[in-house]
């Protein structure tokens, strides 16, 4: 006990009047011995004013520890409900040892979760709604996840209302999804709790065909009550990505079903979709893809190095087949499996960047061109709508887009504000909301479908490295630009740092003091990550899942590098690994995945 005396005298008159005297108590432990009495009236019989009737069994117990402990019965007490008057509520989906252990827990503020309770628990918690309880189950249960009770937890988190326990569950199901298949507890799933597997870019299968026998073993369990949910599922499968041969032979084996079902067009139109556009889904599930690093750089006397990098087994591959048609000045960008590469400079421009800026006039190109992989030829697309040099082009809501640069004229002229984006299905080229103001050279990722966009106000030219004094996102949904704060801008040379993305947040690689910085999107907060040992001027840099590659530059003109390293974010850790075949510097790296039944390099080059 905490006591304190306060000790203050009206004066009047030139006279003290009568003293008054404060103390200040605080008990400690008041709230426990409170719970103590109310426990002592419970054991004692004494000052019950409620009773709780479940299976013609009548429980006495105190409205206030109720109302105290429970929402449920919290509330009851608040409204003009018939149960408050008449003081008795009759409970028929708990048993009296359930009720029994809850007034325990709200009498005491203890009990025991095990093996055998946990789940009577979860049920009374989450009936009377007692967060806490409800929350320790739920943790007890997330700590004893595994491959044989996973899917009745998802049911379980589902029926009880715990978004906690259900996301891990769900995060589980996903990851060992394969193996899950082979149970009877995946036949016996709810239709809405399968939907959000198969639906998930996480889902762990070696190929896509694996969703679609899923679907359809879970569907022909009890094909009289579950067909009508075919359709629904059906189109979460990505259909597109399955080998065609695959598709075909569903439609004559399950002609029938499919015809009663109305699905037949489905399966069609997915067969047209792969003839016509085959490789242009950039939705493929990582776990059916194989990932390469694809790098490429054409020198100014036309030749071309070509390489690829699997990250699975540190393997760099020479590809000397592969002729791409890039320009001076052009971008290149990963989509689904090929690549686009969007205008550059005609002619006999120099293919270093300050040359390149320097000419006196650039003759640039409104040209696309779109590079297959898998068969190794590319071809024209619809064209820009305006001609573009030293420009940027970065992918999202799977459409591409290219932004800043410079279009056909003089070296004066001015960086362009247009910006355009280009949708491969539809072939077709649409403006959009333009940059706030001109970047040169700019640098772009994008993050959670927001494109952010790096560099300077001022030309290369005109400064030999010029601050980062510009920092956009561009809303694709909204077709808005907002400006965001460089915070480091100023210690940024704006043609030294790569920007990079992965697990949502967008990360920069400055190449001059080997340092890296990470951006939360959501509380647009920067945070120093750490340093890498070390990393040429104009290297590559590319992002995937969890990790950062930094490939090549250079450290001077005559000293070119082909190191590689990779950061991990998730640990903050640097690595290196195998070095590329040939040393690189101001060159052009793509993350590119490709189905495993289309990955043109698995089976002649690792």
């Amino acid at each position: 006990m905490n006591n304190q005396h306060n000790s203050n005298r009206n004066v009047c008159n030139g006279f003290s009047g009568p003293q008054k005297n404060t103390i200040s108590l605080l008990a400690e432990g008041h709230g426990q011995q409170i719970l103590n009495v109310l426990q002592s009236f419970r054991d004692q019989n004494m000052f019950f004013d409620f009773n709780i009737i479940v299976k013609d069994e009548i429980i006495p117990c105190h409205r206030c520890v109720l109302a105290a402990c429970s929402d449920f019965f919290r509330a009851m007490f608040e409204v003009n409900m018939k149960e408050r008057d008449d003081g008795s509520v009759t409970i028929s989906n708990l048993s009296p040892k359930a009720v029994r252990v809850f007034l325990d827990y709200a009498y005491t503020g203890k009990t025991e979760i095990t093996d055998d309770s946990v789940e009577m628990l979860f049920q009374l918690s989450s009936f009377l709604q007692v967060p806490l309880l409800s929350r320790a189950c739920s943790d007890f249960l997330i700590k004893t996840i595994d491959l044989t009770n996973c899917l009745q937890l998802l049911s379980i988190s589902e029926s009880y209302g715990s978004a906690r326990l259900f996301d891990h569950a769900l995060e589980f199901a996903l990851h060992h999804f394969s193996f899950l298949l082979q149970s009877s507890d995946f036949l016996d799933l709810n239709v809405g709790i399968l939907e959000k597997c198969v639906d998930a870019d996480e889902l762990n299968v070696s190929e896509e065909e694996l969703v679609l026998k899923a679907i359809l073993s879970w569907t022909k369990t009890n094909l009289e009550t579950r067909q009508k949910h075919l359709p629904h599922l059906l189109r979460k499968v990505r259909l597109h990505q399955l080998p065609e041969t695959t598709l075909q032979d569903f439609l004559q084996t399950e002609n029938q079903l499919l015809k009663n079902t109305n699905c037949s067009m489905l399966i069609s139109d997915a067969i047209k979709n792969i003839e016509n556009f085959c490789g242009l889904f950039p939705d493929a599930r990582l776990s059916t893809t194989e990932k390469y690093i694809f790098a490429h750089k054409t020198e100014d006397g036309g030749t071309q190095h070509t390489f690829c990098y699997n990250m699975k087994t540190d393997k760099w591959v020479e590809l000397p087949e592969i002729n791409i048609m890039d320009l001076p000045g052009s971008s290149l960008s990963s989509y689904g499996e090929k690549l686009f590469i969007t205008g550059g400079c005609k002619g006999n421009c120099c293919r270093a960047v300050r040359l390149h800026i320097a000419e006196p006039y650039h003759d640039a190109t409104d040209e696309t061109w779109c590079y297959c992989l898998v068969k190794n030829d590319f071809h024209l697309v619809p064209a820009m709508k305006k001609p573009r040099t030293m420009h940027t082009s970065v992918i999202a809501f799977n459409k591409l887009f290219v932004i800043g640069g410079k279009t056909k004229g003089p070296q004066g002229i001015r960086s362009l504000l247009d910006v355009e984006s280009y949708h491969p299905l539809s072939q077709q080229w649409t403006s959009v909301s333009p940059l706030p103001r001109g970047i040169y050279y700019p640098e772009a990722s994008t993050c959670r479908n927001i494109i952010y966009v790096l560099g300077s106000e001022v030309e290369i030219a005109d400064a030999f490295n010029p601050s980062l004094d510009c920092f956009y996102n561009y809303n694709a949904d909204t077709d808005q630009w907002s400006e965001l704060v460089a915070e480091f801008g100023q210690f940024f040379h704006a043609t030294l740092i790569k920007a990079v993305s992965v697990n949502h947040t967008l990360y920069i690689c400055d190449l001059s003091t080997y340092k890296v910085y990470s951006f939360c999107p959501e509380t647009c907060v920067w945070k120093g990550e750490g340093s890498f040992e070390c990393a040429g001027f104009n290297a590559g840099a590319v992002g995937i899942e969890d990790k950062i590659y930094i490939l090549g530059g250079d450290y001077a003109p005559d000293e070119i590098t082909d190191e590689v390293q990779v950061y991990h974010s998730n640990r903050s850790e640097w690595e290196e690994v195998s070095p590329m075949p040939r040393a690189l510097t101001e060159f052009c790296c793509q993350i590119i995945q490709f189905s495993k039944h289309r990955d043109p390099w698995q089976s002649t080059h690792f």
